[in-house]
């Protein structure tokens, strides 16, 4: 069971391995626990479940290993108050049942998700803010750019290129999944993400540049910025762009390598900043950067007096 956006909205999506079962969507309760304040607990937060939805992408001819899966529709009639926060589906007993009445037990007790709700009131500030800063300007990726058509196409460039923002706009009644760190790594399952309500879109220009990598599927670009990119907030900006221009950079891969002495600037501007829910003010303090794409890409950056001291190199693949 987990939490997740389907069509730009939450869902509940279960499943489960061999005997076909039924879902009661009045037996699931949730909480809500700010993520911006430590001594912050979980509170129950109402919810309106929807019937459930049968997938029928994971039917399968022979009873033996057939997926069953279902996705509820959830909606919170109301909001909390602006920030990141842990979601978490609690099911009740009886909420999944084998087709002949047994209790089908839960695989977990629990599913949780970072959720990130923007302070829409007002002028709506960090729209403002971002809009200031960005329209008319040239941004740069920490870590690398890409700019994309929805889920259709996307273009991958260096840190060393700079892209032209035209405009931004708050994608309103949107729910989106994304990530932090660099954008060249986003996607990945094993790496930090979080879900985004009303998301910022920045609509962009493609650079003259070659790309250092391209890729897409048949999914339709829909209404999302094409070409363009999708970001939470101010916070979330300023840990994966930037429209200050880098210095000097190595083109290819070579742009990537770290060394003993860099700065934290040119680590950030190479590498991009770690992943995870922290301010770059926040992640400039830490001693120590963390990086978690997945096991076998992991490493981290240790720095003393502002400078790269020692990191390790992730282990890879077997």
């Amino acid at each position: 069971m987990n939490i997740a956006a389907r069509d730009g909205a939450f869902i509940v999506n279960t499943w489960s391995f061999g005997k076909k079962f039924t879902v009661d969507p009045s037996k699931l309760r949730f909480t809500l626990r700010s993520q911006d304040r430590a001594d912050a607990k979980a509170m129950p937060f109402d919810a309106r479940v929807g019937s459930p939805v049968r997938d029928r992408s994971f039917d399968q001819a022979q009873p033996p290993g057939t997926l069953t899966s279902y996705d509820l529709p959830v909606v919170f009639p109301k909001r909390p108050a602006p920030g990141m926060y842990d979601l978490a589906v609690l099911p009740q007993p009886g909420f999944t049942r084998n087709d002949d009445g047994t209790e089908l037990p839960p695989g977990e007790r629990s599913a949780h998700t970072d959720v990130y709700w923007p302070d829409e009131d007002g002028a709506d500030v960090g729209l403002s803010s971002v809009r200031a800063r960005l329209v008319n300007r040239t941004v740069y990726g920490l870590g690398g750019i890409v700019l994309s058509c929805g889920a259709a196409s996307f273009k991958t460039y260096l840190a060393s290129v700079g892209v032209t923002v035209r405009s931004v706009e708050r994608r309103h009644g949107v729910l989106q999944r994304l990530w932090t760190g660099s954008m060249v790594n986003w996607g990945n399952d094993a790496a930090y993400s979080f879900l985004s309500v009303d998301p910022l879109e920045l609509r962009a220009e493609y650079p003259k540049a070659a790309p250092f990598g391209t890729g897409g599927s048949t999914e339709p670009a829909g209404d999302a910025p094409c070409p363009g990119l999708t970001l939470a907030d101010p916070w979330h900006v300023d840990v994966t762009i930037t429209s200050t221009p880098p210095p000097p950079l190595p083109s290819g891969y070579d742009q990537f390598k770290i060394a003993i002495g860099m700065s934290r600037a040119d680590v950030a501007r190479r590498r991009g900043y770690p992943q995870g829910y922290f301010t770059r003010a926040a992640l400039d303090a830490q001693p120590e950067w963390a990086y978690e794409d997945a096991l076998v890409d992991a490493y981290t950056i240790t720095f003393r007096n502002g400078r790269v001291a020692s990191f390790t190199v992730p282990r890879g693949l077997p």
